[in-house]
């Protein structure tokens, strides 16, 4: 301290106050200057306080206040002051008390007079303290700015479970103030949070390590839900008490919702990984399935064809076509869910499309369940394939029939929906821009959440055995992926059911749902009445030697046929003769339909060709399409009549 010590003492005893004089005068502990102030009384000390006076030199016994209780009125006047009492016994009791009633040192009058460096060394000491008191003073209210600062919650509770202290933080984040939760039980602070968890912990940890509090539900003062993250530390007490409690806590509410989210598309990438590797397979096993089923139905035709005398051969091939034909119809569910099936998509408006599907489907799904068509008085304009759109609908309206055996109420639904940020952050496939939204809800018995997670899955169904092959769902899945859209379930036990599709609306429309309905000719018409033809030569490519047996005996009556099983073989044929037609299978070993095609266009450039698959898709037509040759398809499995007709139009 470089400026002078100023000193009041406050004495109404004349020859004490000289001896306090004296002492200060005779001194060396205190090398500074000291400027020393007399007041003979209580009232006229507190006229210099609190000022600029550094020390109180205070006597206990004064005119006008006596005791402890002059030492509290000049601390409570004074605070920041250093205050040495004086007394004028050895009242060590006395002297304590006053210390605990926030006086710097004691002295003993008596003692002044007989140490000279006594009131030197007390006025030093009490400086000293006062100046780490001060210290202490500035470091703490520090640290409550610092706390009070915080983002996050601190709550202070002692080992009754009171809270002491409420930090600025708690505050704002339950909206009940300090002065409302400070001295009440936690469990009375006005929060509405999952106290229980809290005090379950609280009633165990005493004096052990933190502990981590998890997802921590209440509400914010908005009303709205969300989480907290708690961490409760012990403050070390005593070894006989139970330790303090210090809870710190931070909402975690996005952090939550994020996790949570991640884990949902985590779910959602699973689920299309899994689909994906079954449409694949699907796809793979589509081409040889429809082979066997092309010799079953081939053969089974022409037989048909050359006994319609034998009455009961009949009734049996009768059979074998129906099981054929059912499977063949599965192998296209199959496709049309691994999205490997060629769609022809057209422009039409699905509302009229929906309203002429209606007297269908209420006589599909019985009296016993009320139809409503709530479709938008606007009209929604949509590119799809009108066919696959009725499978998908026809497939959805199955499984609410079957959900609502006792009646209900379907209702088809049909908006126009502007998708936003956040559905385009649920479905990363999608664009931004306008779609036509197509529900289908029923009151039946809803689903559970193990359903769910699978309900797209080919043949995975809940129905008893024989009861359904489970394709229906994954086609519907496959359908719409293969229009660009998505779909969205919701669905809960006892609670009914409603799928939202989503398709792109397109920004005019120039078809009806009529005129829609009228499909290009896909390859598979029928005889065109085209007469017999003269002996033209054609090459039959496939590495199935029974459908090179089936080609060769459908065509052979009109026809000059060669079947080889390779595209080499082809070729080198192709080198040798002319040929008017190659008849082609696509997927073959070592060289498939697209490479023989490109390299008979070279070999032959006059050939026509026509390619057979069991297994094609809409990138596969395109490329057939824009193939040297130009030419025609007929899909796996046909009948003689079919291909018969194909040929024909190849001439």
């Amino acid at each position: 301290m470089s400026q002078p010590i100023n000193i009041l003492l406050v004495e109404d005893m004349p020859q004490d106050a000289r001896l306090v004089q004296e002492a200060l005068a005779a001194q060396q502990d205190i090398p500074l200057e000291v400027n020393l102030t007399q007041a003979q009384d209580l009232r006229e000390a507190l006229t210099y306080l609190p000022g600029t006076i550094h020390v109180v030199l205070l006597d206990l016994s004064l005119p006008d206040s006596r005791g402890i209780e002059t030492l509290r009125k000049v601390r409570t006047h004074a605070p920041g002051t250093s205050i040495v009492v004086l007394t004028a016994a050895d009242d060590t009791a006395l002297g304590v008390q006053a210390v605990q009633a926030g006086a710097q040192d004691y002295l003993v009058k008596g003692y002044v007079q007989v140490y000279p460096n006594l009131l030197g060394r007390a006025i030093r000491h009490a400086l000293e303290r006062a100046r780490a008191d001060e210290q202490i003073r500035q470091a703490h209210a520090q640290t409550q700015r610092l706390l009070a600062s915080l983002p996050s919650i601190l709550i202070g509770v002692d080992p009754q479970g009171v809270v002491t202290h409420w930090n600025a933080g708690a505050e704002v984040m339950f909206g009940v103030p300090a002065s409302a939760a400070l001295q009440h039980p936690l469990s009375e602070s006005g929060v509405q949070w999952d106290i229980g968890k809290i005090l379950a912990q609280l009633d165990t940890l005493h004096g052990e390590g933190p502990v981590r509090l998890e997802d921590v539900s209440f509400r914010r003062p908005d009303g709205q839900e969300a989480f907290l993250g708690i961490t409760i530390v012990p403050v070390k007490a005593k070894e006989d008490q139970h330790a303090e409690l210090l809870l710190f806590g931070a909402d975690i509410t996005k952090q939550k919702l994020a996790e949570s989210e991640r884990r949902r598309l985590q779910d959602e990438l699973a689920q299309a990984q899994r689909l994906e590797t079954i449409g694949q397979f699907a796809g793979g096993i589509a081409h040889d399935f429809n082979n066997f089923l092309q010799v079953i139905l081939g053969f089974a035709w022409l037989i048909r064809a050359k006994r319609q005398d034998d009455r009961q051969l009949m009734g049996d091939l009768q059979e074998i076509v129906h099981a054929a034909e059912s499977a063949s119809g599965m192998v296209k569910q199959l496709l049309a869910f691994s999205r490997r099936q060629a769609i022809q998509p057209k422009l039409f408006e699905i509302n009229e499309a929906l309203q002429a599907m209606g007297r269908l489907l209420q006589q599909f799904v019985g009296q016993a369940i009320t139809l409503r068509l709530d479709l938008a008085p606007e009209p929604l304009p949509v590119k799809l394939d009108l066919a696959g759109l009725e499978q998908i609908v026809m497939n959805l309206c199955s499984n609410a029939r079957d959900s609502m055996r006792q009646g209900g109420t379907l209702t088809i639904r049909t908006a126009r929906l502007l998708l936003d940020d956040t559905m385009l952050k649920q479905h990363p496939g999608a664009e931004l821009g306008e779609y036509v939204r197509l529900s289908i809800a029923d009151t039946g018995s809803g689903m559970d959440p193990t359903v769910v997670s699978r309900v797209f899955e080919p043949f995975f169904t809940t129905k008893q055995l024989g009861r359904g092959t489970g394709l229906g769902l994954a086609v519907v899945y496959g359908l719409v992926k293969q229009h660009s859209g998505w779909i969205e379930l919701a669905t809960a036990l006892n609670q009914g059911t409603t799928f939202h599709l989503y398709f792109p609306l397109q920004p005019d429309t120039v078809a009806t749902a009529d005129s829609a309905t009228t499909v290009p000719d896909s390859g598979l018409a029928s005889p065109n009445g085209v007469g017999p033809t003269a002996k033209r030569r054609i090459l039959i490519v496939d590495d199935d030697s029974a459908v090179r047996l089936l080609c060769e005996r459908i065509l052979q009556d009109r026809y000059d046929t060669t079947a080889v099983s390779s595209g080499v073989a082809a070729l080198e044929l192709m080198g040798r003769s002319a040929y008017a037609l190659l008849l082609t299978d696509i997927k073959m070993p070592d060289m498939d339909g697209f490479e023989l095609i490109d390299r008979a266009a070279k070999v032959r450039p006059g050939i026509k060709v026509l390619a057979m698959s069991g297994f094609l898709t809409n990138e596969m037509e395109q490329r057939l399409r824009a193939a040297p040759l130009g030419c025609q398809v007929v899909r796996k499995p046909f009948s003689a009549a079919v291909l018969q007709a194909m040929v024909s139009r190849c001439f």
